[in-house]
């Protein structure tokens, strides 16, 4: 099949089968005491044509979605504007 690649070249491709054998997330602690979690998930590889000059390796793109996840300190959080409101009493507006 033919692929067009992001700088605009169309080449010929391979879609590649594969089996995910470990998927972790990787885990960042910010200084407010934040945690982010990111996880890649893979939907899809193709292996092109085309060689890396330097090793000779095939060239694979790789299509994914990234995941993230946020645990975020109490003391850092506020209520949205509408939920405040309908705790104070005020309702929220529908329409």
């Amino acid at each position: 099949m033919k692929v067009r690649l992001p700088n605009g070249s169309e080449v010929e491709a391979t879609n590649v089968d594969f089996e995910t054998m470990q998927e972790d997330w990787n885990e960042y602690k910010l200084e407010d005491g934040t945690v982010l979690k990111f996880k890649t998930v893979v939907s899809s590889i193709i292996r092109t044509e085309n060689y890396d000059p330097m090793s000779g390796d095939p060239v694979y793109h790789v299509r994914s979605t990234n995941i993230l996840r946020v645990k975020v300190p109490d003391e850092l959080k506020r209520l949205p504007a509408s939920r405040k409101q309908s705790e104070e009493g005020g309702g929220m507006e529908v329409g």
